[in-house]
């Protein structure tokens, strides 16, 4: 078994919320994750590319930069970014290796994201990063990224996710996603719902931590207004962090971050890519579509079973012509045939379709997992109109 997998093996384990787990086998790894400086981000919608304007700006100002993220989009090791690029495939393969010992050895068995988690800690200390920028896969206070003690703690704004886990309350998922504040941690959010501010800030001042509410905007090189909060967020972080202006402004202007109102064009087609996958995101880039992109316009659209689809339906479908809907991730998938509009299962299939179609614009969104397999798809079909 090679060990990417094993590694996949592991796909199968579920969410097992708690930190037990994780430190004993840090513990047993001696401690990577005490060999660098840490920034954990969490937040419901934002926190991708939150991450990837504060690591542009820390990359700028001259440090060995980190960036842990979830999920990929087309390739795993996009999840592993080391002073702006993709984990090396050899690096990957000794941090599996060297996790798959350390679990056999103390009969500790991580769930998928444990070991991604860990393979982080393992690969940014071995190439000796000095900070790394860690997005939260899920809540906060029993996520597995939650075992470091961050300098900084950047919060976005929360909405009604994962509730399964984390609660049905906007207080309760507050709770949740406050547990990344720890002693000895700066606290920045954008939240505007003074039932999350007053949880967190609550939460700081137990540990007597400065709290910025962060109200301003900046300018982003990412599309949609709401990206401007984002950018404000990473850069009053850095401010904090002492980074200077120019390094912040080079920062935040070379940031790339895929899947995110990604624009590209095929043909006569103008296209928009965007991971959108619940009704908070979705009310976030549904002014910036109503606004931007030309009718006639074409939704494709699919998303995962276990989310609240109807809201996300609500504020997306009335913005269309006409709507194709899709699977793209058998079986967590909600059923095309469920979602209403002309229901083309195979993601492929669907882009296929919406290039045939009458309508200029092409809207693709609903989940991370179909942002992925557009770009995927798309970045084939440019490659091939690029060498015909």
């Amino acid at each position: 078994m090679t060990p990417l997998e094993w590694l996949d093996s592991l796909q199968g384990s579920g969410i097992r919320p708690g930190l037990d787990r994780m430190r004993a086998l840090l513990r047993a790894l001696h401690s990577p994750h005490r060999k660098y400086r840490s920034i954990i981000v969490a937040g419901t919608n934002g926190k991708g590319s939150t991450s990837a304007m504060l690591t542009s700006i820390l990359h700028a100002a001259g440090h060995r930069v980190g960036l842990y993220t979830s999920p990929h989009l087309v390739d795993l090791r996009e999840r592993w970014l080391i002073a702006g690029e993709t984990i090396d495939p050899a690096l990957l393969d000794e941090c599996i290796v060297e996790l798959q010992r350390a679990a056999e050895t103390s009969g500790i068995h991580p769930t998928y994201f444990e070991a991604l988690t860990v393979i982080a800690f393992l690969a940014f200390a071995r190439v000796q990063c000095d900070i790394a920028v860690l997005e939260v896969g899920m809540g906060g206070r029993l996520d597995a990224t939650n075992v470091v003690r961050p300098v900084a703690a950047l919060i976005t704004p929360i909405g009604f996710d994962h509730m399964e886990f984390l609660g049905n309350t906007i207080r309760r998922i507050a709770f949740e996603k406050a547990g990344v504040i720890h002693r000895s941690t700066l606290v920045l959010t954008t939240n505007d719902d003074p039932l999350v501010l007053n949880v967190m800030r609550k939460r700081a001042e137990q540990f007597g931590n400065r709290f910025i509410h962060v109200t301003e905007e900046h300018d982003s090189p990412l599309a949609g207004e709401f990206q401007r909060r984002n950018a404000a967020l990473a850069v009053r972080a850095a401010r904090e962090l002492g980074i200077d202006e120019r390094a912040i402004e080079r920062g935040v202007a070379g940031t790339r971050w895929r899947g995110r109102l990604e624009w590209m064009q095929i043909g006569e087609k103008e296209i928009w890519i965007d991971g959108a996958h619940n009704a908070h995101a979705a009310a976030q880039i549904a002014p910036f579509l109503d606004a931007r992109v030309p009718r006639p316009r074409l939704l494709v659209f699919g998303m995962m079973n276990d989310k609240h689809i109807a809201p996300v339906k609500e504020l997306l479908f009335p913005l269309f012509d006409r709507v194709i809907t899709t699977e793209p991730y058998p079986p967590r998938s909600a059923k095309a045939s469920d979602l209403g509009g002309i229901a083309i299962p195979n993601p492929d299939d669907a882009f296929r379709a919406a290039l045939a179609s009458g309508e200029r614009a092409i809207v693709i969104t609903g989940s991370l997992y179909l942002a992925g397999a557009a770009i995927a798809y798309f970045d084939r079909q440019r490659g091939e109109h690029q060498h015909d």
